[in-house]
């Protein structure tokens, strides 16, 4: 990171001529939701909801794939209207920032033909929906041996309830820069640890206030259901400022050095400015970097001639910044 004056200029960024002027804060938002179990009389299953392409839920949430956490909420409300049914466990999901691409949920239910009918009918449906963005998507259900007593039916219908109705996937798109997602949240891990469900969202907005939105939408749910929610892995989103000298002054250098303009974008992730941003309201910044290939894997490699023109590039910037 380098200041200049008011300013913030962070090598922070994977691609040389990009300039990155906007980023996401986020959190993890846990909700738990307690349940009783009852022993139930019925024909054991396993469902499934798999085949997905997932992705990362800051780069990818707009490219409209399916959430397998989500879609297995649907599935059992619909096999729920057609016969009665019980929840063992649920579980889906292994990072909360991945979309997931699997996620299953023992059940038993008093009419296995109506539970199969309604299990095949929501597998076409599915697949009609997100033919384009998950070709391999599958619904299925297979025997399984009674095991623990599942839950009973006020805590299966709070945790159809709340695969259901949370919130998930985009929320608000910029109106300011064309394209680019503002706020969303992402139920990546869906886990049931004996008389509790769990599920963590990650949670991204450029934009704090509607972060805090979502964090109390999420708590009013869980509070009507019983639950509680709980919060962690802070950090604040970094704003689109319109006017920007220190971004002015970056460009007028680019020019000169490259012969083109940079691209000027936002990104649905965090940064290093938005940390500081978020402690020096009205900061100015701009996140640059050299070319960077397969990063944050083993493969991980800088080009070292786009690290000479970024250095040249930055000791001009700080010449005409005293």
């Amino acid at each position: 990171m380098v200041c200049i004056k008011n300013g913030t200029q962070s090598i922070d960024s994977e691609a040389e001529g990009v300039f990155t002027v906007s980023c996401a804060g986020g959190n993890t938002t846990t909700c738990i939701l307690p349940v009783a179990r009852v022993p139930f009389a019925g024909v054991g299953l396993v469902l499934t909801v798999g085949g997905l392409t997932g992705g990362h839920s800051g780069a990818e949430i707009h490219k409209g794939r399916a959430n397998a956490n989500m879609l297995l909420g649907r599935v059992l409300q619909q096999v729920a209207q057609k016969t009665a049914l019980r929840i063992g466990k649920v579980e889906g999901g292994l990072k909360d920032n991945a979309i997931p691409v699997e996620s299953r949920a023992q059940i038993a239910v008093a009419d296995g033909a109506a539970a199969q009918e309604a299990i095949q009918a929501m597998d076409a449906i599915l697949k009609n929906e997100y033919r384009v963005t998950d070709p391999g998507l599958f619904v299925k259900a297979e025997p399984l041996p009674q095991g623990e007593a599942p839950m009973d039916q006020a805590g299966t219908d709070k945790v159809i309830c709340m695969l259901t109705c949370l919130p998930n996937g985009i929320y608000a798109m910029s109106a300011e820069i064309p394209g680019l997602v503002q706020t969303s949240l992402n139920l990546g891990i869906l886990v049931t640890e004996g008389d509790a469900v769990r599920a963590s969202f990650s949670v991204h907005s450029s934009v704090d206030s509607q972060k805090q939105m979502l964090k109390d939408r999420i708590a009013c749910l869980m509070t009507q259901l019983g639950g509680r929610t709980e919060f962690a892995g802070e950090y604040t989103g970094w704003q689109y400022q319109e006017e920007s000298p220190l971004r002015d002054l970056m460009v007028e250098v680019f020019r000169e050095q490259y012969g083109k303009d940079p691209k000027i974008e936002a990104i649905h992730a965090g940064l290093e400015c938005g940390l500081f941003a978020g402690e020096m309201p009205g900061l100015d910044c701009v996140s640059i970097g050299p070319d960077l290939l397969e990063i944050h894997t083993p493969r991980e490699r800088l080009s070292i001639s786009s690290v000479e023109r970024l250095y040249t590039f930055l000791v001009e910037v700080l010449k005409r910044s005293k």
